[in-house]
């Protein structure tokens, strides 16, 4: 975004102008999406690139074992998890066996493509999931499903094919044999998005895969983890899997323990979530569910298709859904880390907007600045502080709570040094 250097002396009169010019634009413009922002995905060493070579983190939700909660696999339910959780992906669990695809396979994969539709519609990414853990058995029918996949979206940039969930009680050399026809057919079709292998032992023995990995490009392996129950042991297993030079995807994970039961462990899963910036993996959390289980983000009778109040999320649906706004509100610098100093001063649009009665707003500083993040009513008349000290450089996230506000217009205006920026936002209550 351009900005203008003025005098601080000049603030006041340039915040004016800014809101009379501000009427003349679109209202409630959002940052273009994913999709645009980011465009074909592929492998670049040991990670996920973007279109312009900067490695990328998505970060979303998965949906659950589709025979059993279909009523989540529609586009209203995509939309509610792009425009309130600001999810950039969503994983279609497409169940195989206990009555999936292998007894329904048109009732199976109609919800796959309603799911698959509403993302490219939307422009986020979607993982198309053969969910089953014994995916060597069912060779024939799972080459059929995604050649099928690849003839119908081979040509988008939004799809990732997850062609084996979780590996169990399978050596490696079984599931690279199947993996290597499966791939070896997709790439008749469509020969550039990104296909994520499933890896031994739930998806956990990346180090193994790493050993012989596959020999095709783009590709990723599954690393799953269940917060309370794997720890740092899994984490090494993954950096020993980097060092060797393939790249991860955390396509499920849960914040309790393996049994999808017990504890909700936020510690852990901090330092999960941690260790997955640090080393760019993406990631999508299990799950969207109205369930009694610990895992689930939704209490039970939750709407299929979105519009859940907070009150309607379990634990793990609010602690997780409140890291994919923080994460996904990040804004990319030159090289792709929102930890490394931006290239320019820049305030973000604020989301979700409309809004009630919270927001998040993003700014990014190329040097550390005395910084004052102020919201304004229509008449220039100040509001709330946000932030008023000194911040280092780099990327800075800030959640506003508007509940004392009225409904309406508002402006945020940022002032770093001599550097000032403003936005709208709208107070929908």
């Amino acid at each position: 975004m351009a900005y203008r250097k003025i005098h601080p002396a000049s603030f006041h009169l340039s915040f004016v102008f800014a809101i009379v010019l501000s009427f003349y634009s679109p209202a409630y413009a959002q940052d273009s999406t994913a999709v645009e922002k980011h465009g074909q995905l592929r492998i670049q060493g040991n990670k996920m690139v973007d279109k312009n070579g900067i490695p990328v983190i998505l970060r979303g939700m998965c949906l659950y074992w589709s025979q059993w909660k279909g009523q989540f696999y529609n586009s209203e339910c995509v939309d509610w998890l792009i425009n309130d959780w600001n999810c950039n992906i969503v994983r279609a669990s497409m169940a195989v066996g206990s009555g999936g695809y292998l007894t329904n396979p048109s009732v199976e994969k109609a919800k796959v493509k309603a799911v698959v539709d509403a993302c490219i519609s939307l422009g986020i990414y979607v993982i198309i999931d053969w969910h089953d853990d014994k995916a060597q058995n069912y060779l024939s029918q799972s080459i059929t499903f995604f050649e099928g996949m690849a003839r119908d979206y081979g040509n988008v940039p939004n799809i990732i094919y997850e062609i084996y969930n979780e590996p169990t009680n399978v050596q490696w050399p079984t599931v690279k044999t199947y993996a290597d026809s499966v791939i070896t057919h997709i790439r008749a079709i469509d020969q550039n998005n990104l296909i994520v292998v499933g890896t031994p032992s739930w998806s956990q023995d990346v180090d193994v895969a790493a050993n012989s990995p596959l020999s095709y490009t783009n590709i990723a392996y599954s690393l799953h983890f269940y917060a309370a129950s794997h720890k740092q042991l899994y984490r090494n297993k993954a950096t020993t899997a980097l060092n060797k030079g393939i790249a991860l995807f955390v396509t499920e994970f849960g914040t309790c323990e393996s049994s999808g039961t017990g504890i909700l462990d936020s510690t852990e899963t901090t330092t999960w979530l941690n260790f997955l910036e640090q080393n760019k993996i993406s990631w999508c959390n299990w799950s969207i569910a109205d369930l009694t289980e610990t895992s689930a983000a939704l209490n039970p009778g939750a709407s299929g298709t979105g519009g859940w109040a907070n009150s309607v999320l379990k634990p793990s649906g609010l602690f997780i859904r409140q890291k994919i706004r923080i994460g996904n509100s990040s804004v990319a610098t030159s090289v792709g880390s929102s930890t490394e100093s931006p290239i320019k001063f820049g305030l973000n649009q604020n989301y979700p907007n409309p809004f009630n009665p919270t927001t998040m707003i993003s700014f990014q500083l190329p040097m550390m600045s005395k910084v004052k993040l102020t919201v304004y009513d229509v008449l220039g008349r100040e509001k709330a502080t946000l932030v008023d000290e000194v911040e280092s450089a780099g990327v800075h996230k800030v959640e506003w709570n508007a509940s004392a506000l009225s409904s309406g217009v508002y402006f945020y205006a940022l002032q770093a040094g001599n550097s000032v920026d403003v936005k709208k936002l709208m107070v929908l209550k």
